[in-house]
């Protein structure tokens, strides 16, 4: 699967995060989605920077009380499945990755 084909198959339909409201999913969904545009940009990345990224995008939403669920289980969990999908299509291997590992250096 090309860069472009997975980004229509991910953009083709509302995925399911487990957030408590469809708007929660749409958060997620777009979270997601500038996560997937990261990794597919024409300048390579580190995990780090990655995780950094991730780390902030995931803390400001858990700020906003309208998805401050995206911490639990469930929604970190989809969402560091597409991103994972994405790097083995650019070929990154940062082995295991925890998506959230970050978020708390932006809660503060």
């Amino acid at each position: 699967m090309t860069k472009e084909e997975f980004l229509i198959s991910f953009d083709s339909r509302n995925r399911d995060f487990e957030m408590f409201t469809k708007s929660g999913n749409k958060k997620a969904q777009t979270i997601t989605r500038q996560l997937i545009k990261k990794v597919f940009g024409s300048k390579r990345i580190t995990k780090e920077e990655l995780l950094e990224l991730a780390g902030q995008k995931l803390a400001k939403a858990y700020k906003d009380k309208r998805y401050s669920e995206i911490l639990d289980t469930e929604p970190p969990y989809h969402i560091q499945s597409y991103v994972k999908k994405a790097m083995e299509i650019v070929g990154y291997d940062f082995g295991d990755i925890d998506i959230e590992s970050k978020v708390w250096d932006y809660t503060k």
